[in-house]
Order: C-alpha cells, then sequence, then structure tokens
C-alpha cells in the first residue's frame, strides 16, 4: 500500500490520553474505548479533608447497570480531514459513555482520500473491525471472530455540501433539539444510534449498516432480524420516491429477495414486478443486517483471509486490496454489492450492469463468493424517515409546532438556551445554543445555533451557525449565515441561500443565495472566471475572508445586501468552502460550544438576567454550572444513588432515579441506565403485587373439548393516561371509554385446547397467531427466555401462559413436569381482526382474554378485579408501560367510566353509564371508526408520558389533573345525552393528550381534519396516538355519509379505510365447546 494513505490521526485510550503517533493501521482511525466506559462511569468519588482551603475528590469503582449495546461503532469518512474530525467528536462522546455502550468505536477514512464508495468502505471497515477482534478472541477462523458480535456501521462519508453550516463537523453531527450529556444539544447521529437501538439483537452477532444522514424512526416499531443471510429494511412508498432509491422485487409477499433494482424508471419497475396492488412498492432504507457467514463470505470474496498466525490478509490483486490503494472506480454498496444477491442474478447479467473493466475480476470473485447467501427483507410499518440533508430540510424538520422530527422523538418539549426574551414576529425560531437577547422573525421558521448576538431580526428560512458579533444582526428571508474558526488564520464566515448546492457547477445552473452565480457576480461587479476553481462548483469558490476584528461580518454582508462587492474583498485574501472546511480548527469549535453557552450569564449584568430568567432559563444555567463542576456532579451522583438504593417504595425510586438521569443527561450510559432503572421501578411497583401460581394445576377441560373467548375492542373518549402508573398510583385514575365491535364481529379472539403428546414425545405448547400466519412451539423454558420482549409477535401469549399458571415462572423449574401435571401440551390460537399499532387497546385486551381463556383450561374463575391485575401485570412484563383502561374496555361492555383511588394496588370502581337511546342513534349516525393506516408502538408514546410524569414537567402535570376533571364531565355528558356537551368534551380530551405529550398527534392527522373540515364537528385520535385509529364525529348524518364516500373515493392512505361499528353492551364472553 502507498505509505502516504496513511497517517496517524489519534489513538484514544482509556486512560483519557490522546497519543499521536502509535496508530500505523493502513485503513484508518481506530478509537480503543473497551474498558473507558467502566473506567468513567463506574467511578465513586469520595472528598477528602480540605488541604490549604480546597477539597480534593478521588474515584473508586462501582458497579453500574448495563444496557443492550453494541460490540463495535464504525463510521466511514470521506478523507483523512473528516476522519479526524469525526474522531474528535467520538471522543468528546466515549469520555461521556454517549456511545451505546460500544466496547470500541473505529473511524474509517477512504483510502488515499479517494471517493472509493460505499461498497469499498463497507469492505475496509469490515477488515478494521476483523483486525481489532483478532487481537481480542481465540479463533481460527473469520466466522468465529464475528460470532456473537455485534457491530454497527453508519456511512457518512458526505462532504455536506448542502448543509455547509455544518461541513466542518459533518452533517453526521448538525445540532438537533434533544438534551445530550452535559446539558449540550444533542446531534443527528445521537437520536440515529438511539433509533437503531431499538431493534433487538440478532442472535449470533450481526453488523448492522445504515446510512448515517436518515433517522427512519424504527423504534417507533422495531423489526427483528431472523432467520440466516444478508436482510434488508424496506417501506412501502409510492412510484414517485420508488424511482429515487432502491428497491426490492419479491414474489407476492415472500420475504426473498428475487431481484433488486437501483433508482429504476417507472416502466422497470412495473416490467419487474416491483409494484404491488396497492400501488405501492418495497423502497430500501439504506438499512441491513449481515450475519456472521455472510459477513465471512463477503470477506472471503474480496480477497481477506484469517492466517493462522491471527493476522488479516489481503490477497494481492483481490478487491479490498485494490481498494486499499484507491485503484478501482468507485463501488457503491447499494449497488455492487446488493445487487450480486437476488436469488435471480446471474454472473453475465451482474458483471455486465456492474462490473464492466477492472472491476470484473474482483467482482465476479466477490459474486461467486456470495452465491449461497440467502437475501431477505423485512419491510418496516414506519412509512416516514428524517432526513437532514440540506439547508431547507433542516429547516422544515426541526422548527414549528408541528415538525416532523417531533414524531422521531426530537424537539418535543424543547425550549429555547440562551433567549433572554421571547421571539416575536409571526415565525418560528428553534434556538439550539448560544446568548441572543432579541429575535425578531418576520415569517417562516429559523435555527439558531451557538450563535452570541445582541439583536436579530430576520426574514424567515434562515440558518445561522458559529455567529459572534457584537453589532446588531439583520438578515433576508431564505439567507443563511455561519462561522468557522480556521487553524491559523481566524474565523471565517460564510452564506448561502435555501436551495444554494456547493455540488453544483456554477456553469451549469450552480447558485449563490439562491441567484443563479453568473448573474450575482454581474450585480455585484465580480468576475466569475477570478472566483471559480477547482471543480467549478461553489464548493470551490474563492469566495469567503477572514473577519475583522471590528466588525466581524463586513466582508460578507455586503453579498445579501443591496451592494457591490466593497474593495476591502476584493484585496483580501479569499478561501474556498473546501480549504476551510479541510483547515477548521475542529477544538475551537469544540470549546465554543462550552463559551457560548456561558456567555448567557458572562455577558449580561445579573438584574438583566434576573429579570430574564424563567423555569427553562434557570435549568439551563444549571445545566451550565454542572459541566463546569464535574467533580460535584459526580458527587451529587454518587450521594442521590446511594440513596436512591435506600427507598423502599419504587415509585419514590422511580422518581429519584429519573431526577438524577436528568441530571447526568439521558444520551449518556449513566443516564440511560438510571432511565431504566425509573421504568423497571414502575414495573417493580405493579408487579409487586401480583404473584404467578408456584405449582402446576391439572386441566379443567376434556382432551376433545376448546375455551373460546371472545372480546371487543375499546374507544377511549375522555381521562387516558390517568389510568398508567405511576400516575395513577399518585393520584387515582379516571377514564371513560365504550366497548365497540368492528364490522358486526368481536375482533378479538383466543382459542386454547388440550393437545395430546405423541407416543414417547415430551408434551409441547403451541402458539398460533391466525392473523399473522404464524406458529411457535414452546418445549423447554429456554423457549419462553424472550417474553419480555414486545417486539416479538409470541411474547404476549407467552407472558399469560406464565401469569395462569399454565407455565411456571421459575426459568430453572421443568416445564415437562407442569405439561404432564397439566395433563398434556396445549395448543393456544389468537386472533386479532384489528391493525398493529390502532390506538383500540388491541394488546391489552388480547393479553386480558389470554389471561381469562387459560383460566377457563384450569377451571379458575378469576374475578374481575383480579383479570383487571393481571392484565396489568402484563403490561409490565412486556414493558409497555400501560395501564388499566384498555381490559376495563374490554372486559366491560358499553359506555362505562373507570376511577381508582391513588394507591399500590389499583382497583378500578367500574360504572356503566346509560345512555338514551336517541342520543346513541345520532352518536352513531354521525360517527366514523377511521384507520390511517399508519402504525405505531404504544411503549414508545407511553414512555414519553410517564417520563414527563416522573420529571414532574410542568405542562404535562396540568394536563393529567385536566384529564381527570374531563372524564367527569364526559360522563354527564353521555348520561344527559347532550351530543354539544359530548363533543366539547372529546376536542378537551384531545386537546390534552396533545399537551401531555406533543409527539402523539402525527401532522397528517391534523392535514386530515383540515380537508374534511366542512363535514367535521370533532375528532380525536384513538389511544396514545401516532397512529392507528380516529374517531370522527360529523355535524350530521348526512355530512357522516359525504365523508366516508370522500374516504373511499380518495383514501389519504393505501392502508386507510373507515370501519363500521356498534356499541358493544356484554364485553367478554367465554364458552366451553
Amino acid at each position: 500500500m502507498n505509505a502516504n494513505c496513511a497517517q496517524p490521526i489519534g489513538h484514544l485510550r482509556p486512560d483519557r490520553a490522546v497519543m499521536t503517533d502509535v496508530l500505523r493501521d493502513p485503513f484508518g482511525v481506530v478509537l480503543e474505548i473497551e474498558s473507558l466506559r467502566e473506567h468513567l462511569h463506574r467511578t465513586r468519588v469520595t472528598e477528602s479533608p480540605a488541604k490549604g482551603g480546597r477539597r480534593t475528590y478521588s474515584a473508586a469503582m462501582v458497579p453500574m447497570p448495563a444496557r443492550a449495546s453494541i460490540d463495535w461503532l464504525v463510521l466511514t469518512a470521506a478523507n483523512r480531514r473528516q476522519a479526524k474530525a469525526y474522531a474528535a467528536q467520538l471522543s468528546a462522546r466515549a469520555e461521556r459513555g454517549v456511545l451505546a455502550n460500544a466496547e470500541g468505536v473505529i473511524v474509517v477514512p477512504d483510502a488515499c482520500d479517494a471517493r472509493i464508495g460505499s461498497g469499498a468502505a463497507t469492505v475496509l471497515a469490515l477488515v478494521q473491525v476483523a483486525r481489532q477482534l483478532a487481537q481480542r478472541k481465540q479463533s481460527t477462523t473469520m466466522l468465529g471472530l464475528f460470532t456473537g458480535v455485534r457491530v454497527l456501521m453508519l456511512h457518512s462519508g458526505g462532504d455536506s455540501r448542502r448543509l455547509p453550516m455544518y461541513g466542518a463537523e459533518g452533517k453526521l453531527f448538525a445540532s438537533v433539539p434533544m438534551r445530550g450529556a452535559g446539558g449540550k444539544c444533542a446531534t443527528v447521529i445521537d437520536v440515529l444510534i438511539d433509533d437503531l437501538m431499538s431493534i433487538p439483537a440478532r442472535a449470533g452477532g450481526e453488523v448492522l449498516i445504515g446510512a448515517g444522514d436518515a433517522v427512519i424512526g424504527i423504534a417507533r416499531d422495531p423489526i427483528r432480524f431472523d432467520g440466516e443471510g444478508v436482510i434488508g429494511v424496506a417501506q412501502r412508498a409510492d412510484v414517485g420516491r420508488a424511482v429515487r432509491h432502491g428497491v426490492f422485487v419479491c414474489e407476492g409477499e415472500s420475504e426473498e429477495v428475487a431481484r433488486f433494482l437501483q433508482k429504476p424508471s417507472e416502466i422497470e419497475l412495473r416490467a419487474a414486478g416491483a409494484i404491488a396492488g396497492d400501488g405501492l412498492a418495497r423502497v430500501d432504507t439504506g438499512l441491513m443486517s449481515l450475519d456472521p457467514p455472510s459477513v465471512a463470505a463477503l470477506l472471503k470474496g474480496c480477497g481477506v483471509s484469517l492466517a493462522r498466525s491471527g493476522e488479516i490478509t489481503l490477497k494481492k490483486g483481490g478487491f479490498a486490496d485494490l481498494v486499499s490503494r484507491a485503484e478501482l472506480p468507485a463501488v457503491d454498496l447499494y449497488r455492487e454489492i446488493l445487487m450480486a444477491l437476488p436469488a435471480q442474478s446471474t454472473r453475465s447479467e451482474y458483471l455486465e450492469a456492474c462490473a464492466p473493466g477492472v472491476l470484473a475480476t474482483p467482482l465476479g470473485a466477490y459474486f461467486d463468493a456470495m452465491r449461497a447467501t440467502r437475501f431477505s427483507v423485512k419491510t418496516a410499518t414506519v412509512s416516514e424517515f428524517l432526513h437532514i440533508g440540506s439547508t431547507r430540510e433542516i429547516l422544515t424538520s426541526l422548527v414549528g409546532p408541528n415538525a416532523p422530527a417531533h414524531k422521531f422523538g426530537v424537539g418535543i418539549d424543547w425550549t429555547a438556551r440562551g433567549l433572554l426574551h421571547q421571539p416575536t414576529g409571526n415565525g418560528h425560531v428553534l434556538v439550539l445554543g448560544g446568548a441572543v437577547a432579541r429575535v425578531h422573525i418576520q415569517q417562516g421558521c429559523a435555527i439558531l445555533d451557538r450563535v452570541a448576538v445582541g439583536d436579530v431580526t430576520l426574514g424567515g428560512e434562515n440558518v445561522l451557525v458559529g455567529i459572534s458579533t457584537p453589532l446588531p444582526l439583520t438578515l433576508p428571508r431564505g439567507v443563511s449565515l455561519f462561522g468557522v474558526p480556521v487553524e491559523d488564520v481566524g474565523d471565517v464566515y460564510a452564506t448561502c441561500g435555501l436551495n444554494d448546492n456547493f455540488k453544483t457547477r456554477l456553469d451549469a445552473g450552480g447558485t449563490l443565495l439562491d441567484q443563479p452565480f453568473a448573474d450575482f457576480c454581474a450585480f455585484k461587479g465580480i468576475s466569475s472566471a477570478q472566483v471559480a476553481q477547482g471543480d467549478g462548483t461553489l464548493w470551490d469558490a474563492r469566495l469567503w475572508c477572514v473577519a475583522d476584528g471590528s466588525d466581524p461580518l463586513a466582508l460578507v454582508r455586503w453579498m445579501w445586501e443591496d451592494a457591490r462587492a466593497p474593495q476591502a474583498w476584493r484585496d483580501a485574501e479569499r478561501l474556498t468552502m473546501r480549504e476551510i472546511v479541510e483547515c477548521a480548527d475542529l477544538e475551537e469549535i469544540a470549546s465554543r460550544r462550552d463559551e457560548v453557552a456561558r456567555a448567557l450569564i458572562t455577558a449580561h449584568p445579573l438584574a438583566s438576567l434576573t429579570e430574564a430568567i424563567d423555569a427553562a432559563d434557570a435549568r439551563f444555567v444549571h445545566e451550565i454550572m454542572v459541566e463546569t463542576q464535574d467533580s460535584i456532579r459526580l458527587c451529587v451522583l454518587q450521594r442521590g444513588a446511594e440513596e436512591l438504593l435506600q427507598l423502599a417504595s419504587p415509585i419514590a425510586r422511580a422518581h429519584g432515579a429519573a431526577t438524577l438521569a436528568e441530571l447526568s443527561g439521558l444520551t449518556t450510559v449513566h443516564g440511560a441506565a438510571l432511565r431504566g432503572v425509573a421504568f423497571h421501578a414502575v414495573g417493580e411497583a405493579v408487579l409487586s403485587h401480583f404473584e404467578p401460581p408456584k405449582s402446576p394445576s391439572r386441566a379443567a377441560i376434556l382432551p376433545d373439548q376448546a375455551v373460546w373467548t371472545s372480546m371487543p375492542v375499546r374507544i377511549d373518549l375522555a381521562g387516558g393516561w390517568t389510568d398508567t402508573p405511576p400516575i395513577c398510583n399518585e393520584i387515582g385514575g379516571s377514564v371513560v371509554n365504550v366497548a365497540v365491535m368492528l364490522r358486526g364481529q368481536l375482533p378479538i379472539q383466543v382459542v386454547a385446547k388440550l393437545e395430546e403428546p405423541t407416543k414417547g414425545a415430551a408434551p409441547v405448547i403451541r402458539i398460533t397467531s391466525t392473523d399473522l400466519g404464524q406458529t411457535r412451539e414452546i418445549r423447554t423454558m429456554a423457549d419462553l427466555a424472550q417474553r419480555s420482549d414486545p417486539t416479538r409477535w409470541s411474547a404476549l401469549a407467552e407472558s399469560a401462559l406464565v401469569l395462569a399458571g399454565i407455565v411456571p415462572s421459575d426459568p430453572k423449574a421443568s416445564l415437562a413436569n407442569w405439561l404432564e401435571t397439566l395433563g398434556g401440551g396445549l395448543s393456544l390460537t389468537i386472533f386479532s381482526a384489528v391493525p398493529k399499532g390502532s390506538g383500540l387497546g388491541t394488546s391489552s385486551i388480547l393479553g386480558a382474554a389470554a389471561i381469562h381463556c387459560l383460566d377457563r383450561v384450569l377451571g379458575r374463575a378469576r374475578s374481575q378485579q383480579e383479570l383487571f391485575a393481571a392484565s396489568s401485570a402484563l403490561e409490565q412484563m412486556l414493558s409497555t408501560r400501560g395501564g388499566w383502561q384498555d381490559q376495563v374496555g374490554g372486559v366491560v361492555g358499553g359506555f362505562k367510566i373507570a376511577r381508582t383511588q391513588p394507591g399500590a394496588t389499583q382497583q378500578p370502581s367500574v360504572e356503566s353509564i346509560a345512555v338514551p337511546v336517541p342520543f346513541l342513534h345520532e352518536l352513531h349516525a354521525r360517527s366514523l371508526l377511521y384507520f390511517t393506516g399508519e402504525r405505531r408502538m404504544a411503549k414508545n408514546i407511553l414512555e414519553n408520558v410517564v417520563w414527563n410524569w416522573l420529571v414532574h414537567e410542568p405542562r404535562a402535570v396540568k394536563a393529567v389533573e385536566r384529564l381527570r376533571t374531563n372524564a367527569e364531565r364526559m360522563r354527564n355528558a353521555l348520561a344527559a345525552g347532550d351530543i354539544d356537551a359530548t363533543i366539547g368534551e372529546l376536542t378537551q380530551y384531545m386537546k390534552r393528550k396533545r399537551q401531555i405529550d406533543p409527539g402523539s398527534c402525527p401532522q397528517s392527522f391534523d392535514d386530515l381534519a383540515a380537508r374534511w373540515k366542512d363535514e367535521l364537528s370533532a375528532w380525536c385520535f384513538a389511544g396514545a396516538g401516532g397512529g392507528g385509529f380516529m374517531l370522527l364525529i360529523a355535524k350530521d348524518a348526512h355530512a357522516a355519509e359525504a365523508l366516508r364516500t370522500k374516504i373511499d373515493r380518495d383514501p389519504p392512505h393505501p392502508r386507510a379505510r373507515a370501519f363500521e361499528f356498534e356499541v358493544d353492551q356484554v364485553g367478554l364472553r367465554c364458552a366451553v365447546v
């Protein structure tokens, strides 16, 4: 390899020392952090006696709970400079433990700073991981090296030319409105890692690969990678999106990939059969999982092997060898690598399409090695993604009351940090950090990140990053401004328009401030030929000057003002954006993050600060002090943790852990662990009052009999959230809902039947989901080990088996002995005729039905209260955080209000509401139950709400109090048959639900309501929100029919539809047949 391709950048050791000139690895930058996590986050800080008037502190190791994580985090970078920038960011995160507990972190620049493509970068990154594993594991095969290891690889090697204000740090580290470590803003990578870590680890190990600039929101409904080989992840999307991305082609509903298309035309899509009957295609998300045999096959095909000495070697002339020397054209992961995998791919077709010329031999060897690898695809139910890749995208994604980022848990309840006065004007301002006295925005939206300015006036659609000036600042609409400290030069300020693309040639449509570059130069009186250099793009335009001390913006302000280029600019030495990014002072940028934060305190008199401060500002000031007093913070955390262990009440422990987690920073290992402690304590508060049977029981039915249980679903009408632990335990709950059938049928069905074992064979439990078409067999207790994972389709049924006493709760007990006492095996069939993520309480009601059905198998007569308690315990066992209203809604028919008193044991008192018949007829005629087609897992929304309660978030606390009042008023309106009052309370209910969790109502719901405003009187999303059903109440019966016609004729979503429903007055049914 060319020695010029490998230069040491730095090596982070667990003792925090950054030692240069120790990395001689030819492929990249390695940050070994395998014991850093323990060193930094298992620390007991103790105070020593004062010496010379100063107190000193020392550290000792203390245990910290761990969470599911990854073993290695890998980032690819475009060049060594970018790798250095990433390494600096990751070093800071490693010191705060904000890397998903990763044992090691590797940053891999493209070989020789050439653009080698994401496919080649993937191979070189895997070589790096293999080398690190070979030093740590005793294995003679590549398969053995990767077995049991989980790797997360993020491709992030772009120049950020469409988001130039984050070019120096990389758009992966663009700030987002979410609290990170030490009170600072989180960044895109924090959100991305948090999202991907919701995916359960693949059995046996995996390499999980994703794009570094897109969050697909998989946490809202995590998928599970099961089976062998390479597994891609798709979203169902229309043709307009499919032609811009990769597309999986499968036979019917099969998951086996027959063909993989890259940016196909509509004609190619239809010819390949890629478009389903609903008009949607399976579009690639960029996320994929490779099991260890696939990784081993890939590396073998690329000429990578493990020698007997433990050294990783590259076959001369093989793919890895050639790309390590940048001797091949760019190879793309989603084209050359993936297109070799589908079952229908032939060698000749593949080489013709993907491997012309010099690529034929190395990629031919790769193709041959991968032929035995299975290639399948999982389809995610989430249909959107958060992409922050351009100036326009960062504004539209992050700013505003209904910003798309809210769906991903980003920006909810964000408070401006460093803004001394509320913004004025008709627009929306997102302040991510800085010290700004006043902001006026005329319209639209704006972002201020690390800005220290007195007064700012904005036209709208502005992004300001890294700005510091003593003078007032005014920017017209669509103009962004950013500053970058450059090593040995000083600060350089640059500007751009909303749509400027720094990679478009200036003579081929390139713009500056959204004006054609030639027109801009003519108007400003400068020569475009003298400015445009290098590759002829804005990236290589020599435009930007070092800032003047007295007026830092003097040499850039003329660009957006009605003025010609000043002589001072013409005479100045100017830099290109490429030079600015390559020479950026990364340490200075990091330092200024801290300095700008402190400017809020240091730049203003105490009286001014005190006058402006509110609760949010006080918290911000507190965060700054926390950051600057690390030793004190550690003492507080340690003392708090010790006190936490002494608290007998689980709910008290939950509040205490939540408080400490907020202080520690939720994205740190410490904070994440404390968050887990808090939720575990909430679950303990419920489970501590419920104990499953300790001994087996004999079945009370005959082998030829079956127990059949059926239940309705519920529509919540008022008071939801007050039934959720620990809210209900602390203030009591009050909820109104109604049991309903869908299309004349009870949608929840559970059937249980004994199974006589085959002679000589052990009895077995067979769980079948008829709606999912899945069957799972339970033969040993090991098969129940993952029953608390809500992403597994069988987890609910498995937990019900434990709670009912069909199987033991002790993992060491003998399942065979319990089933022998039962009288044989068991067949448990579950069915839900409701779309997943409906908001109609389906999971909880199905759990209650399963428990009741199994009780009848054993001849047990559980009371309603006992069934409610058992179902609540099941919710906590699955960590879905739900309350008791769903099971009450399905077990008890009709309209009702359920109330509980504060206390550890929740016993809902159910009062049926006698609704006048004429009122019921009118309500039915005017109501529609509409499925939006969007799905979500309630756990994520529930956790947000519970967390807001645990940390005493003022808006959430107030909303909960009003929800209880809302329930009582709804009860009175229904009993009185007052349709107007009912509609009013339903409207209030939705308002309170949105108030307690702004992310619970997607923008698409508001868009639908606006679309149907002529027909609607009121509407409300069902359950926790985020997707699922909407209850629509039209102005009259004719408006309801018109609305139904609109939905049928032009559904807003391919899965959208209206469901006929009617009140079910009975509730739970069960029969032995």
